[in-house]
């Protein structure tokens, strides 16, 4: 066939291919249309049908860690996991946040997800959100793991972050005050990107940018300003929008900890998220960040790393102007912990109009009578769903519905 002849044989084929993709969505549409009139599962919801909440409706695991076949059914309200100590109730409960959240919240190996002796462990979950009744599939293996959601596999977890909200206490969650700073950095960018998931990429291109950039420094006296100028701009241009969005949840945040310790009887106590750069801010913060990536680029060359960006930046947490992770005792830092994670909750709340699953392990064996009543409260005063592991159900106040599971050696009793 002549060229030109083939030029307009593909024209023709690319015009060809779009009518029938406009067709087939039409008909998509139609067919859905039709099944929601029949009582299917809401693709299209409007706003009277949105949910007010996420809510796991059931689970089942195969060879998950120390189970082998579980099905359980969930519900509304108050979901009490109890039983002996390494009985698998955290192991539940992380199941629950893979579910959910796609990940699991341990940053264990996925050979430690698998069954002892198996090759693979499944876990599959009902959730029902805004957009009707999901379906999560997730293949656990040691080299990787596999999603789907809804029959479709997922190749970017980042895409979905935050899709099935769940806020997660863990007694480790302490580390949030008195850890590092990376931790606290963490945990922000956790809450942005359950709000705005493209947060998730941009940390992950900004990190690709710093360590390509950080390997040129490796190079020592063979580096120039010029050989960099690439990776200073992905990093200005990407740690910008970076340190914008958590500037602005820093904002909600604290209008937050001010309601959340004022209606618990502490408004004497001033709690505050700070963020300190690591460049000397200007108006137009991807310029300041470029001006001190050049302005540091001799001592860089010298240490072989980036020294400055949102990667250095330091978040902090002030209680009535001091700094926490020095000056908190235990039972404060505890106090905020519960205080930000209620927060947290408000904050997804507020910018989604949707309450997200509440995730609590084992944290009240870690409280005083106290702290205790802090937590009660709070959750006396949610209205989505709560997953609680205990060594005793009994210590758990019941509040609305209340369904309870006995853990004993990877088997759940539901109900006892």
């Amino acid at each position: 066939m002549p060229e030109s002849l083939e030029w307009i044989s593909d024209i023709l084929s690319d015009i060809i291919s779009q009518y029938l993709s406009k067709k087939i969505l039409t008909l998509k549409i139609l067919w859905s249309r039709k099944r929601l009139r029949e009582g299917g599962k809401r693709l299209f919801p409007g706003k009277k049908q949105l949910a007010s909440q996420v809510q796991l409706k059931h689970l089942s695991l195969r060879n998950y860690r120390n189970y082998e076949n579980l099905s359980l059914p969930f519900y509304t309200g108050l979901n009490v996991i109890h039983g002996r100590n390494a009985q698998g109730k955290t192991n539940l409960l992380e199941a629950i946040y893979l579910v959910c959240g796609m990940r699991p919240f341990s940053g264990a190996k996925n050979s430690e997800l698998v069954r002892f002796g198996c090759e693979a462990s499944l876990v599959k979950g009902e959730i029902l959100s805004a957009n009707g009744l999901n379906e999560v599939h997730i293949t656990v293996k040691k080299e990787g793991r596999h999603t789907r959601l809804n029959s479709k596999t997922v190749r970017s977890i980042s895409q979905h972050f935050g899709r099935f909200k769940v806020v997660l206490f863990l007694p480790s969650d302490i580390e949030i005050v008195k850890g590092g700073l990376q931790a606290r950095r963490n945990y922000l960018d956790s809450v942005v990107s359950a709000v705005h998931p493209a947060h998730i990429k941009q940390l992950r291109d900004y990190q690709r940018a710093v360590s390509q950039r950080n390997h040129m420094l490796g190079l020592k006296e063979k580096v120039s300003p010029l050989s960099v100028e690439l990776w200073d701009e992905q990093i200005a241009r990407i740690g910008a929008d970076i340190v914008s969005r958590r500037i602005e949840m820093i904002k909600s945040f604290n209008r937050k900890l001010a309601e959340v310790y004022g209606e618990h009887g502490e408004s004497d106590t001033s709690a505050r998220v700070s963020y300190g750069f690591s460049f000397e801010r200007g108006s137009d913060i991807a310029e300041a960040i470029r001006e001190a990536l050049s302005k540091n680029f001799p001592s860089d060359r010298k240490r072989g790393h980036t020294t400055v960006g949102p990667h250095r930046d330091r978040v902090g947490f002030l209680l009535n102007g001091q700094d926490a992770s020095r000056f908190a005792s235990q039972g404060q830092s505890k106090n905020l912990v519960l205080a930000l994670k209620a927060s947290e909750i408000r904050l997804f709340k507020e910018h989604t109009g949707t309450n997200p699953i509440l995730l609590l392990d084992d944290i009240t064996s870690e409280l005083d009578i106290k702290r205790r009543s802090f937590l009660f409260k709070t959750l006396s005063e949610f209205t989505g769903q709560v997953f609680v592991t205990s060594t005793d159900k009994n210590e758990i106040p019941r509040r609305g519905e209340f369904h309870s599971f006995l853990v004993d050696s990877g088997r759940v009793k539901a109900g006892a």
